[in-house]
C-alpha cells in the first residue's frame, strides 16, 4: 500500500476561490496533475482506493502472475530476464518501490502556472495483508423510498495502513520513506538514500537499482501481464456502484454533464476521528458497520453528507460536509454543530473515543482525478483547518472556528477558548467551544393536559393555575382567555374567533376534506386586528417553508 500526499492543493484553492471562473480554472490545474499521476499507478498494476485532499491511499494487488494465461514464461513478472522469480509479494513491493521513484521523479515540484503555486510530493510504502471492508447501507433524504439506492463506503484496514502513518512523518518533501516489512523485499532491488537516525528501521528510497532492475522493465512486465482490461466497467454497470457515489454526482453522470459538478461554494465541514475499534477481526467489522450506520442515520436527519471514511493505525476518519447540492439551508453551519452532539452521543454509546473539527467557508466542491479514475471531493483552506481542530480538541470534545460561531443560530451557545497555533497558519487560531442549549418547555398541549406558552401555563379547560412572567400585556390575556375553554367543545368558540366553523368530525373520525365553513374576516378575537403568530419547533421540521406558504 502506497499512501502519496501532495501539498499546495490548499495554497491553489485560496488563490482561485476568488476568481468567477475559479471551480473551472482550479479543476483543469487538478486533472492536468492527476492524469498522469494515476496513469503512472495504473501502468504499475496500481489501484488508486481513496482520495483525501490532496493525498491518494494506492493498492498494489500480490497476485501470482506465472499462473496468468498471458504470462510467457519467458520473462519473469518482475520483468528482468535472467533472474529468479521474486514472489507475488516482493514483485508487488517492487513495482510500488518503482512507482514511488518515477513519480517523484516526474511529478515532484508540478508547476500549475498559477502565482508559482508548485505540488510537491512525498510518498510512503507499506505492505501485509488488509481488509477490505463496504460498511454503511443507508438511503440518504434526497432518495428516500428508494430502497435499492442506499449509500455505502468501502475501506481498507491493516498492518500497511499503520506502517505508512508512521513512515509519513519521516519523509520530507521528494522523498519515499519505507517501512520495515517492505524493506525486506526490496532492500536487493533498489539504492538507500539518506539513513533516518531516530527511526533506522525505516529506510528512504533513492533509486532503482539498475544493474538489476528499470523502471521500463518493471513497467512492461507489470502491463504485459495486467488483465484488468478483461473486466472494463459499463455504462450498464452504472446502477451496480450507485451505493458509492454521491447523488449530485449520480445525477450529473445520467445527464452527460459531470462538469456541472465543480463549484465554489460555502459549506460547512466536520472532521471527526474515532479510536478504540479494530476492524480486522469479525467483531470489530460489525461494530465497525453498526458505527458507519448510525453515524449516516445521524447525517441525513440533520440533511448532510458524508464524503469520506478513512481508517488507518489511529483509528477512524469521517469528513462530513454541510451545504453541498441538493441538501443545501440557510442554518447548515447550525446543523453542523448539532450533528456534533449526535456523534457524540453515538460514539459513548458504542464505547469508542471522538473527536470533532468544525469550520465554514468558501471551498471547492467537485471532482478530482483523472478520467481514468476520479471522487468527489472538498478542498480549502476551510476544510483543512477542520481537520486541525479534530487533532486539537479533546476526547468527545468539539472545537469550532469563528465563522460556524457567527453564522450558527441562537440553538448553541459558544464558549470562546485560547487561540491555537496550528499547521498552516501564521498566528493562532481563534477557536470556540459549543454548548448545547437546555431543552425548552413544551409549547402547546403537554403531557400533563396544559397548554404552554413560553409566557403562559394553564390547564385545559380552565385558568386556575395561570401564571405569566414579564407581566400581563393585552395579547397575552387574549391568549390566556383562548387557553381557558371549558371543554373540549370550547374549541368551536376558538375556531369561530379565527374566522372558519367547527366541525367535530374533523377532529374524531376519519379524516375529510374541504368541509371548513368559508373563511371570512373574523369580526372579534384576538387577532381581529392583526398579530404575531410565533412558530417553534426542532431544527428541519420546516418553519420557513411553513411561514413562507402562509
Amino acid at each position: 500500500v502506497v499512501f502519496c500526499d501532495a501539498s499546495g492543493f490548499s495554497t491553489l484553492t485560496e488563490t482561485l476561490a476568488t476568481k468567477a471562473n475559479g471551480a473551472e480554472l482550479l479543476s483543469h490545474r487538478l486533472r492536468s496533475f492527476f492524469t498522469p499521476l494515476i496513469n503512472f499507478i495504473h501502468n504499475y498494476r496500481g489501484d488508486v482506493i481513496k482520495f483525501s485532499s490532496g493525498a491518494l491511499t494506492v493498492y498494489f494487488q500480490a497476485v501470482d502472475d506465472t499462473i496468468s494465461p498471458k504470462y510467457n514464461k519467458v520473462v519473469p513478472p518482475h520483468g528482468t530476464y535472467g533472474l529468479p522469480d521474486l514472489g507475488p509479494m516482493a514483485t508487488a513491493v517492487l513495482r510500488a518501490a518503482a512507482c514511488c521513484i518515477e513519480i517523484r521523479k516526474r511529478l515532484h515540484m508540478f508547476d500549475t502556472d498559477v502565482d508559482g503555486v508548485k505540488f510537491q510530493l512525498r510518498t510512503s510504502l507499506g505492505c501485509g495483508p488488509v481488509s477490505v471492508l463496504q460498511v454503511g447501507g443507508v438511503v440518504p433524504p434526497d432518495m428516500a423510498g428508494k430502497e435499492n439506492w442506499k449509500r455505502s463506503e468501502y475501506l481498507i484496514a491493516g498492518p500497511p495502513l499503520e506502517q505508512i502513518n508512521v513512515a509519513e512523518q519521516f519523509s520530507e518533501n521528494g522523498e519515499t520513506c519505507v517501512s520495515p516489512e517492505a524493506w525486506e523485499y526490496v532492500k536487493g532491488c533498489v539504492i538507500e538514500g539518506k539513513k533516518i537516525p531516530s527511526k533506522p528501521e525505516y529506510h528512504l528510497l533513492s533509486r532503482m537499482d539498475e544493474s538489476k532492475y528499470t523502471f521500463p522493465t518493471v513497467k512492461h512486465a507489470a502491463i504485459e501481464n495486467d488483465n484488468r482490461s478483461e473486466k472494463p466497467f459499463k455504462v450498464s454497470d452504472l446502477p451496480q456502484i450507485r451505493r458509492y457515489i454521491p447523488s449530485a454526482v449520480y445525477k450529473q453522470i445520467e445527464c452527460g454533464t459531470l462538469e456541472y459538478v465543480n463549484e465554489m461554494r460555502t459549506i460547512s465541514t466536520i472532521f471527526v476521528s474515532g479510536s478504540g475499534l479494530d476492524v480486522t477481526n469479525e467483531a470489530g467489522a460489525k461494530k465497525c458497520q453498526e458505527l458507519v450506520r448510525d453515524v449516516q442515520k445521524g447525517i441525513y436527519q440533520h440533511e448532510g453528507s458524508l464524503n469520506k471514511f478513512n481508517f488507518d493505525d489511529k483509528g477512524m476518519t469521517f469528513l462530513i460536509v454541510f451545504g453541498l447540492p441538493p441538501l443545501v439551508h440557510k442554518d447548515d453551519p447550525t446543523r453542523a454543530v448539532l450533528m456534533c452532539f449526535d456523534l457524540i452521543k453515538i460514539f459513548e454509546g458504542l464505547q469508542l473515543v471522538g473527536r470533532f473539527g468544525v469550520t465554514t467557508g468558501r471551498s471547492y466542491c467537485g471532482m478530482c482525478g483523472s478520467a481514468r479514475r476520479m471522487e468527489y471531493t472538498v478542498l480549502g483552506d476551510s476544510v483543512n483547518l477542520a481537520q486541525r481542530l479534530m487533532n486539537n480538541a479533546q476526547r468527545l470534545g468539539i472545537l469550532c472556528d469563528e465563522e460556524t460561531k457567527n453564522r450558527s443560530s441562537t440553538e448553541v451557545i459558544f464558549n470562546a477558548l485560547h487561540p491555537v497555533k496550528v499547521r498552516g497558519k501564521g498566528n493562532p487560531v481563534p477557536v470556540f467551544q459549543p454548548v448545547k442549549k437546555d431543552g425548552n418547555p413544551l409549547i402547546g398541549l403537554t403531557p400533563k393536559r396544559n397548554i404552554r406558552f413560553p409566557w403562559h401555563d394553564a390547564p385545559f379547560g380552565g385558568a386556575s393555575s395561570t401564571s405569566v412572567r414579564g407581566g400581563s400585556t393585552p395579547h397575552q390575556r387574549n391568549v390566556r382567555d383562548l387557553c381557558g375553554v371549558k371543554s373540549w367543545e370550547g374549541i368551536k368558540k376558538v375556531q369561530e374567533w379565527l374566522g372558519g366553523g367547527f366541525l367535530k368530525n374533523l377532529h374524531t373520525g376519519n379524516p375529510v376534506v374541504n368541509l371548513l365553513a368559508p373563511a371570512h374576516k373574523p369580526a372579534q378575537g384576538p387577532i381581529a386586528d392583526g398579530g404575531v403568530i410565533v412558530l417553534e419547533s426542532a431544527t428541519g421540521m420546516g418553519k420557513i417553508e411553513l411561514a413562507e406558504h402562509l
